[in-house]
């Protein structure tokens, strides 16, 4: 796989954090040298990836970007997910599952990105709610071909400071875990383009419970002081 020339997949794309990722990926074309992304947004709808798709990169040129040398397109999730190289899953995880199901195949041998975080609301506050095996990312590497390998990484971005591709200067550190070298390597060398955020390796995949649990503690403390886009930061 060639890490400078990649096909990624961003399935629940037309979301918030989706949107973000596909701006800063998209991006990494312009801003890092050699490097060509075919981003391709992934949803239930073909029609709304599509149009998703339209809106990226009609975003990216009203801030002043050379949309030619961007790559941005719509299709199903099964189709993105067939197309790509690497796989990112932005969706709740009470829909992680199914969709996994539904695209099995097309993940064989291929790189899957979980910034999922299961949670659920406790009265005005959101709790940390792992599935039996410990956190969505043990989940999910339960139920996809033994040849995938399942990175955990963007759990505690927030999604209006990615979404703010102009602004946004400010740099948070990004928890990356993984069983796989080589695939923890690339998503940090992804990361690190995406001109927002610091890669920190998170060491391997049964640590992403600790990482998922951050989550719901942002959210948590934006509320109650009213903050918004909260980010993490170690020093």
């Amino acid at each position: 796989m060639n890490s400078e020339k990649l096909k990624i997949a961003i399935l629940g794309g037309t979301g918030n954090i989706g949107e973000g990722m596909v701006l800063r990926l998209a991006l990494q074309n312009l801003m890092a040298e050699g490097v060509k992304n075919d981003v391709i947004i992934g949803s239930r709808s073909r029609e709304a990836a599509e149009d998703a798709a339209k809106r990226a990169l009609s975003e990216l040129e009203n801030c002043g970007f050379d949309t030619s040398r961007i790559s941005i397109t719509g299709s199903s999730n099964l189709e993105a997910a067939q197309a790509a190289e690497i796989v990112i899953l932005t969706i709740r995880f009470d829909h992680v599952l199914p969709l996994l199901n539904e695209i099995n195949e097309a993940l064989e041998n291929k790189i899957l990105i979980t910034p999922v975080v299961p949670m659920a609301k406790d009265g005005d506050l959101f709790v940390y709610k792992p599935p039996t095996e410990g956190s969505a990312a043990l989940a999910i590497q339960k139920n996809v071909p033994p040849s995938t390998k399942v990175v955990a990484a963007f759990h505690n971005i927030p999604a209006g400071k990615l979404k703010d591709i102009v602004k946004c200067k400010a740099v948070h550190d990004a928890l990356v875990c993984s069983d796989d070298a080589e695939a923890k390597k690339l998503v940090m060398k992804l990361t690190e383009h995406m001109g927002c955020l610091k890669p920190l390796d998170g060491g391997p995949l049964k640590q992403a419970s600790t990482m998922e649990s951050l989550t719901p503690l942002l959210v948590n403390l934006a509320k109650l002081n009213r903050l918004k886009d909260l980010g993490i930061n170690f020093s």
